[in-house]
């Protein structure tokens, strides 16, 4: 198991209680009347190895700390999913079986209109993972899937990750994999689609033998720069722990080197194509490599060698950017810790989507999450200032899980700004809509304006990259609950034409979305 890690995340935890009589080993020894008193030495076993840490152990820590139930246990499911992608109950079970009839009352409440917390697709997922032989229906998988797939489009912080993981554990469930592929197979063909990774990660999940099948269809048709860009994830992903036909596998590195290679594909294409040939072929990887950096293709280069789109010296300054603030501050006690440095490291400079995803979602649950939005939005807005897009890009992967309040306007300038690349204001977008802002007149005006450049968009926005550009920015005001901003401009579409991939079609689907989630999937911020 992964004791160094878990034991991490509850030492991280009490270091950095809201409470300073907590962060020391006798304080938090006592329970703060939360949790029954034991010696002092005992929380040194706990995180320390002296040990088994259990459910109930970490349950304690949430509970004594006063943090949100199952925030410590998302992190350690994070954990273990980096490990092993397939598993389909938590990493740390309840010692007892599953209430069967606990599970039934989840289960009706998922498939019907009541509203859903995280806390509950957690236990239910957990549930139906320790119980392989349960009876459900095909079409209530689905019912199951599609309505947590919604969820998770709209959900942050704890939310998204209590989410995600119930994803994962679903989808890998021995009586699910045909569900997943074929849902997954709907999603990739739609032009028009707001989110394609959310469910194309869903096969990563999964042992069924379609999933590489519907990734391999992506990878040489794909629909558009979106849902390739997620088929390129998810597969670096799946392949890892696939054994795949010699021919097979020629023909996926062929295909990611075309992509690679095509100039009309944008950044984050040619970093998940860069992603796959380093996964599948180490043994030509560097005779790839030299090829594209005779071509001026140095970026995708340097992730097919090193596996890092950034100098290293860029990851090692932001790295100690944010050990100075910690050791400035409260945080100098887990300021060195070594398992902080290697999430760090994965998430500031492992190009892998889904290594740096699992990072990222650890930090953005972890007390450290602000510091790191801060620095990032920084490094961000130094890197915009040197035109150094691939930098910018780099740092916004990390600010869409961890942006601040404070930088909403910079990301707003970005977002909205015409001589921005489309692909960076997309992603400056999610950021802006990623962050919870408090209702007032400023909140209004920024919404407003997002509307506005929506609108542009639509009119006169051609191709994927505006595409991906419109995805964005409607994120922030179906985020934000806009339903009056995204109906009028639902509203102001022509009428319907015959090219599914025209702007104004791309937008009718995504507009469409947001305005078809029914009012009980939307969590309670």
């Amino acid at each position: 198991m992964l004791s160094d890690e878990v034991q991490w995340v509850l030492r991280n935890a009490r270091l950095h209680a809201a409470d300073p009589a907590l962060r020391s080993a006798a304080g938090f020894a006592q329970g703060a009347g939360r949790a029954a008193p034991v010696h002092r030495a005992q929380v040194g076993r706990w995180e320390n190895g002296g040990v088994e840490v259990t459910r109930e152990l970490v349950r304690r820590y949430e509970s004594v700390l006063e943090l949100p139930e199952g925030q410590l246990l998302a992190a350690v499911d994070f954990f273990a999913r980096s490990r092993h992608p397939i598993r389909a109950a938590a990493a740390l079970p309840p010692r007892t079986d599953p209430d069967a009839d606990a599970t039934l009352t989840l289960l009706e409440r998922a498939l019907g209109d009541e509203r859903m917390t995280g806390l509950d697709w957690d236990r239910l997922s957990d549930s139906l993972g320790r119980m392989p032989h349960v009876l459900v229906r095909t079409s209530d998988w689905e019912r199951l899937f599609r309505r947590l797939l919604q969820e998770l489009g709209l959900g942050l912080q704890l939310d998204y990750a209590q989410r995600a993981e119930a994803l994962a554990r679903l989808a890998g469930h021995p009586r699910s994999g045909a569900v997943v592929a074929r849902l997954a197979a709907e999603v990739v063909a739609r032009p028009d689609a707001q989110f394609y990774n959310d469910t194309l990660s869903l096969l990563q999940f999964t042992r069924d033998p379609e999933a590489l099948s519907v990734l391999f269809d992506q990878l040489r048709a794909p629909t558009n720069a979106s849902s390739l860009r997620a088929c390129l994830i998810v597969l670096t992903t799946l392949v890892r722990g696939a054994r795949l036909e010699p021919e097979t596998r020629l023909e996926a590195i062929r295909l990611a080197v075309q992509h690679l290679r095509d100039p009309d594909q944008p950044y984050l294409v040619h970093r998940g194509a860069a992603n796959l040939v380093r996964t599948l072929g180490p043994a030509g990887s560097h005779r790839v490599a030299t090829v594209l950096t005779a071509e001026d293709r140095r970026v995708a280069a340097s992730i097919i060698r090193d596996g890092r789109a950034i100098t290293s010296q860029a990851i090692r300054e932001a790295h100690q950017r944010i050990r100075a603030v910690l050791e400035a501050g409260e945080g100098r006690a887990a300021a060195g810790e070594p398992v902080l440095g290697d999430l760090l490291q994965t998430a500031l400079g492992e190009t892998n989507e889904e290594d740096r995803s699992n990072a990222l979602c650890i930090l953005m649950l972890s007390p450290q999450a602000s510091i790191i939005g801060t620095v990032h939005a920084s490094a961000f807005a130094d890197a915009m200032a040197r035109d150094d897009h691939v930098a910018a890009h780099e740092s916004a992967t990390v600010l869409t899980w961890m942006g601040q309040l404070e930088d909403l306007d910079l990301f707003e300038r970005v977002a909205l700004s015409q001589a921005t690349p489309p692909t960076v204001a997309m992603e400056a977008g999610y950021v802006v809509g990623n962050v919870v802002e408090p209702p007032g007149r400023r909140r209004e005006e920024r919404e407003a304006s997002f509307a506005r450049r929506v609108a542009e968009v639509i009119a006169t926005g051609a191709g994927d990259p505006h595409a991906e550009l419109l995805r964005g920015l409607v994120y922030v005001l179906g985020m934000r609950r806009r339903r009056d901003l995204l109906t009028a401009l639902a509203d102001a579409l022509p009428e319907p034409g015959p090219d599914p991939r025209a702007m104004p079609e791309i937008a009718r689907g995504v507009l469409g979305w947001w305005l078809a989630v029914p009012e009980h999937l939307h969590p309670e911020r």
